[in-house]
This record gives C-alpha cells, sequence and structure tokens, in this order.
C-alpha cells in the first residue's frame, strides 16, 4: 500500500566510498518545498560511509548540490552491512535556513 504523496522509486542508485546507495522511497513536501528520502546502503564488510558521502551521493542522484542535502539520521545494523538512512533536499538554501535545526546549519556552514 502506497501513501500520498509517495512515489515509488526505480533505478535511483549511486556508488558511496564503502558500499552502495539506493533509494528505497521519497516524498516530497511541498510547504516545506523538500525531498524527504529514505535510502538504503550496503556495506558488506566496510564501514559505514561518511554522511559527506552520503549527501554527495544523494545529490548526484537528484542533480542538487549536496550543500542542500541534509542527512537527518544514519541506522546501521551491527554485523549486517547494511545502513538506513533519512535525509532532506531542499529545493534552496533559504529553505534550508528556515527548517532546519540551528545545529545543522552551523555544521553545513551556513551562519546562524
Amino acid at each position: 500500500m502506497w501513501l500520498i504523496g509517495v512515489s515509488k522509486t526505480q533505478d535511483k542508485v549511486a556508488k558511496v566510498d564503502s558500499g552502495e546507495l539506493r533509494v528505497v522511497s521519497e516524498k516530497y513536501n511541498g510547504l516545506v518545498r523538500r525531498l524527504e528520502v529514505e535510502a538504503v546502503v550496503t556495506h558488506q564488510g566496510l564501514p559505514t560511509p561518511s554522511k559527506k558521502s552520503l549527501a554527495e551521493a544523494l545529490g548526484r542522484i537528484y542533480s542538487r548540490s549536496p550543500d542542500l542535502v541534509v542527512i537527518r539520521k544514519v541506522e546501521s545494523d551491527c554485523g549486517v552491512g547494511l545502513s538506513r538512512v533519512y535525509a532532506h533536499i531542499y529545493d534552496s538554501p533559504d529553505r534550508l535556513k528556515g527548517f532546519e535545526p540551528e545545529h545543522i546549519l552551523k555544521r553545513k556552514g551556513f551562519g546562524v
């Protein structure tokens, strides 16, 4: 069963420094003007990829600057080599500044 606003994703795959990232679901939030993405990264026998490399991979998939990609959470299962990634991809830097917490803005290099 599909939720309203959630699209089925196919062939949205990118290489990351220690594995492969595959988009599982995406939802466009029109009010906030951002894409909310859930992805799975496989990294058998390798460490969990960095947030920076994940943001770059999602930026490549969606043709956006990695500066507009915010990795909200990475959940790794111990010993499995599989991690679930939750990210927000904004339409503009102004929207990102308006909706992300201060600590994330500082981490991304936006003056607060």
